[in-house]
Parts: structure tokens; C-alpha cells; sequence
């Protein structure tokens, strides 16, 4: 449910198939609403007509709403001051629809900022700024993230993406936002800043972790054998190190490996899920079992596993988890 920056009198809401404009007025008890009338001769392709919806927003100072949806795309509603057909004078109908995620991910959070860009946090982890013409102006990406689940923006004035004055000078059009926290499906919070946008360098376009969850169930856990170092592995597969004297933040996340290693399906159709994990004696490699029946070595202070000849198996038969 989203108010009106223009109205506080109106709000839309949406289901995965219809969205809702509705209206309020002062001391009546019932709202107002209506539903846009939506047919699948708006859509060019049978896909498009069966996309789901996600969220609708308001476009600062303007008549427009967006509706996303589960394939990438947002529905553009404008205020109508002719009737066809169904629908009244002033209703909101659907006026295009605009393709943003070129790769089909599904819109998950869809918000604006400074009343300038219209914000979409993806399911693939991406985070895209649009001005209002819904042309592309800045983007995160390759910052590790899984699923976006929220974006939330500081009240702080908003920055410049380029510090340089010269760049300045010569720059058309400048990124500016405040900072902002992204919240994914891993229970990770992250801090963002618009020169990010602007980084060259790799290790710099990052962005600063403020809390650091576990997305699935615990499979196993193991005590280091001479220090206060807890190895926790995920039933998906991940592995965190984490000094439970200290607390904090895990000292590691090798949380890739569900992504890289653990995807690989076993010819059971089974995924490769870590089962149990143990510290050899000097606590200097990591006994991963997974659900396949193998064992993997993984070096405890860099996450890599040690490339072995022959596979460490418990049993040559098949369906014989290690737990």
C-alpha cells in the first residue's frame, strides 16, 4: 500500500493480477476505488501477458504510478481524461509498458528518491536508478548480493557520484543520492554510497556491511581446536567462521560456495549441501562432508579447497549421505 506524495487522499495497492487505486475523503468510513482495466492485447508477447505484479508506486509531482512485475518489466499508469469504455473521467489507465530488466529478474522492491529517480532492487542482486522517462542513470551490480529485499534511503543531503572538479566541470548529467541501506535475502545490511557508481577499481566499488545474517538452517558446527573460532556450515551449503569470545561479525563468509560449488547436482538430483564440517588437529583445514557421500578439504583461511586426485568417499554406492 503506497500514499500519493501529490495526495494524501489516494493510495494504490496490488495483488499479483490487478492493482487498486483508491480514495479517502474526510469523515466517510468507506474508500473509493477502482481497478484498471488490463487486456492481453496491451502486451506483444503471451510471456508478458502472464507476468505477475510485485509493487506499484507514485511518480513524484506527476499523474503516473508503476506497477513492477516477476519478469522485469513495469506497467505505466497516467491519468485519463477520456473514457473508453470501461472506466471514469480521471482514472488512471494503462498507457505502456517498458521492459527495465533486460534478463527477466523480477522487480522485488520498486521506490523513489529525492523525487527525481525511480529506484528498483532486483532479484538477482542488482539495484537500478531510472529518471522518470524510465531511462537508466546509474546502476550497482557485482556486489554479491542475493535477492533484494529492501532499499531504504537517508534523510542526509545527496551526494555526487564524482568528487572531481574537473569531472564536474564537464559532466552533462550527475548522479546525486544520499546514502542508502540495501537489505538482501541473506540477512545481509549494507551501506551504499553514490560514488560507488562512479569506482573504477574493483575492491573499491563494495559497499560497507552493517550486519551479516545466515539465510538457511545450521547443517553443522565445529570448535577450533586451539582458538575461539566457531566453523558453522549452512544447509545450502555456505560456511562461516566466526570467534564466538569476540562475537562480531563472522571473521569469514564462504558464502560463494553455495552459489559456485554447491549448485553442482549430484546424479541423484540431490544439490551437494554440506552435512558436517571438523577442524583437523592444528585447525589449519576444514573436513567438509556433504550430502553426495564426499568429503571436501577446505584451507580455513582462505576458503579454497584443496584440488585432490581422487575423491574422498565413504561409500561408492549411491544415496549414502554423510551426517
Amino acid at each position: 500500500m503506497k500514499f500519493n506524495p501529490k495526495d494524501s487522499t489516494e493510495l494504490a495497492s496490488n495483488g499479483k493480477e490487478r492493482v487498486l487505486f483508491l480514495n479517502w475523503e474526510q469523515g466517510v468510513s468507506q474508500f473509493q476505488y477502482y481497478s484498471p482495466r488490463i487486456e492481453k492485447k496491451d502486451f506483444h508477447d503471451k510471456k508478458k501477458a502472464m507476468a505477475l505484479f510485485t509493487k506499484t508506486v507514485f511518480i513524484p509531482n506527476r499523474e503516473m504510478a508503476v506497477t513492477g512485475t516477476n519478469i522485469g518489466m513495469i506497467l505505466v499508469w497516467d491519468r485519463s481524461l477520456i473514457i473508453e469504455g470501461i472506466g471514469e473521467q480521471n482514472e488512471k489507465r494503462l498507457i505502456k509498458i517498458v521492459t527495465l530488466n533486460g534478463l527477466g529478474s523480477q522487480i522485488n522492491v520498486l521506490t523513489t528518491a529525492h523525487d527525481k529517480y525511480l529506484v528498483c532492487g532486483n532479484n538477482d542482486g542488482t539495484i537500478r536508478f531510472y529518471d522518470f522517462y524510465f531511462k537508466l542513470v546509474a546502476w550497482f551490480e557485482d556486489l554479491y548480493f542475493s535477492t533484494i529485499k529492501s532499499i531504504s534511503f537517508s534523510k542526509t543531503e545527496p551526494k555526487a557520484a564524482i568528487t572531481d572538479p574537473q569531472k564536474l566541470e564537464s559532466a552533462e548529467e550527475i548522479f546525486k543520492c544520499s546514502d542508502f541501506l540495501v537489505t538482501d535475502e541473506s540477512a545481509m545490511i549494507c551501506m551504499l554510497q553514490s560514488h560507488i557508481f562512479e569506482e573504477i577499481n574493483p575492491a573499491k566499488k563494495k559497499g560497507h556491511t552493517i550486519l551479516s545474517g545466515i539465510k538457511s538452517s545450521i547443517s553443522a558446527i565445529a570448535v577450533h581446536p586451539r582458538s575461539s573460532i566457531l566453523a558453522i556450515a549452512g544447509s545450502e551449503g555456505f560456511i562461516l567462521l566466526w570467534d564466538y569470545l569476540k562475537k562480531g561479525d563472522p571473521i569469514s563468509n564462504y558464502e560463494f560456495f553455495r552459489k559456485e560449488e554447491s549448485n553442482t547436482k549430484s546424479s541423484e538430483g540431490k544439490l551437494k549441501i554440506f552435512t558436517a564440517v571438523e577442524f583437523t588437529p592444528d585447525g589449519t583445514e576444514i573436513l567438509v562432508a556433504q550430502h553426495n557421500g564426499e568429503i571436501k578439504i577446505m584451507d580455513a583461511q582462505t576458503g579454497h579447497f584443496v584440488k585432490l586426485n581422487t575423491p574422498l568417499k565413504t561409500s561408492d554406492r549411491k544415496g549414502y549421505p554423510i551426517t
